[in-house]
């Protein structure tokens, strides 16, 4: 009687991954690894493992006022983050890294203006005629 056909497996990992074939594990490329059938007469198996490497980390950098937050991934993030990683989902996609700093809010810039009754101050393109008293005009990124 003629042997059978080998049982060829063919796998794909993504480097740092195992994959465990007839009782042992694998870890870098496998090219024809043959596991010979027990009795000569049944079919040979053969293993074909390519290990691809994992893609580069996707970085984001940011950059918040204090007081603020900042959504990543579904999460809230008020102060400093250095390398905080969110990992692929099968180990074979990029890693998701945030870098994220807080900065100081600035001093408020106080402008105090004596004019006389009946005249007008003009501030930030706003005219004044009567006592104004902490009128706040916010930077425009939160922050300035």
């Amino acid at each position: 009687t003629p042997k059978p056909a080998d049982i060829v497996t063919n796998q794909t990992i993504c480097s740092g991954a195992t994959f465990t074939w007839n009782g042992t594990d694998y870890t870098t490329n496998q090219t024809g690894t043959r596991f010979p059938g027990a009795d000569g007469c049944t079919a040979d198996q053969v293993l074909n493992l390519t290990v691809t490497p994992k893609p580069a980390d996707i970085v984001t950098n940011q950059t918040i006022c204090s007081g603020a937050t900042f959504t990543w991934n579904g999460t809230d993030y008020t102060t400093n983050q250095t390398g905080t990683r969110f990992p692929g989902a099968d180990g074979c996609t990029a890693d998701q890294v945030l870098n994220l700093t807080v900065t100081p809010k600035p001093a408020d810039i106080v402008t105090n203006q004596t004019i006389c009754s009946g005249a007008t101050f003009t501030w930030n393109g706003t005219d004044y005629t009567t006592n104004q008293t902490g009128t706040r005009f916010p930077g425009a990124d939160g922050c300035t």
